[in-house]
């Protein structure tokens, strides 16, 4: 009875490292290139180290981070650029990312390995535990979508954080870490490179990288006073993806940018 309890596990050892040889061996298409035409920019009047950016009922919302003011919850006239603070934690813990769904919103948070859930209003409604360090976040209308600064997308359950799958993400046959910020457009996931200039768009079901735009063209659109307060900085990096689906425009920003500029991806020549 030992000897076939020991050849199971073995057998179930084999069928584990032959299914990750298989995902190591998979490949996808090398991804095509994209632009972002910008047609507007939006100056805010209060800095924050976003982490976080939505869309909702016409306003941005906005998580930041414990640096360069504190973690907040925020929101942001598209028209105006006025910051209004929901809720203020100060270096309570890190915010990161955030999304919103079914008129709730969720936020990680860094390294506390917790995602929290608030009402519109930015009352916290509840605290659940995430197995994961907190990065990105965004939703497909059913599932929290999660990054952990690694390779994976993690699809998890909005009620409880379980996780029910996760799927690695991948440019050709190379994995595609520091996953950061994320943003769910029409059933694509547009991805933050950390410390990049880099946005990607991953198809969630392969994991494969389908298209990726560089943004560092922004960095000509800001002033020279901008250029030098994010010099001071080097975490001032981009980060920030939001998208309306009424009027079809992508908002981008960086952590602790003055600028947010709106625009489309397109398909370059």
């Amino acid at each position: 009875m030992a000897h076939t309890a020991s050849l199971r596990i073995v057998f179930a050892l084999a069928g584990l490292l032959a299914s990750c040889d298989a995902a190591l061996a998979q490949s996808c298409p090398q991804p095509k290139r994209m632009n972002f035409r910008v047609e507007s920019e939006i100056r805010r009047d209060v800095r924050g180290f976003t982490q976080g950016l939505e869309v909702h009922d016409g306003k941005l919302f906005e998580s930041t981070g414990k640096l360069a003011g504190g973690t907040r919850l925020t929101t942001i006239d598209p028209k105006t650029g006025k910051v209004t603070v929901l809720a203020n934690f100060g270096a309570s813990f890190f915010g990161e990312g955030l999304t919103i769904l079914h008129d709730q919103i969720y936020q990680l948070s860094w390294q506390e390995h917790a995602a929290f859930v608030y009402d519109l209003n930015g009352k916290i409604v509840r605290r659940m535990e995430n197995p994961r360090d907190g990065w990105g976040l965004t939703n497909d209308g059913a599932n929290l979508i999660a990054t952990d600064g690694g390779d994976r997308l993690y699809f998890v359950n909005p009620a409880n954080f379980m996780t029910t799958r996760a799927v690695r993400v991948l440019a050709g046959k190379e994995p595609v870490a520091a996953l950061n910020e994320l943003e769910n457009v029409d059933g694509k996931i547009y991805a933050n490179i950390f410390t990049t200039w880099e946005i990607i768009r991953v198809d969630p079901k392969t994991g494969c990288v389908e298209a990726s735009a560089d943004l560092q063209p922004l960095w000509n659109r800001m002033s020279a006073d901008e250029h030098t307060y994010l010099d001071s900085d080097s975490n001032y990096v981009l980060n920030g993806i939001a998208y309306d689906a009424k009027t079809k425009l992508f908002y981008i920003t960086g952590k602790s940018w003055r600028y947010i500029f709106t625009g489309r991806f397109v398909d370059a020549n």
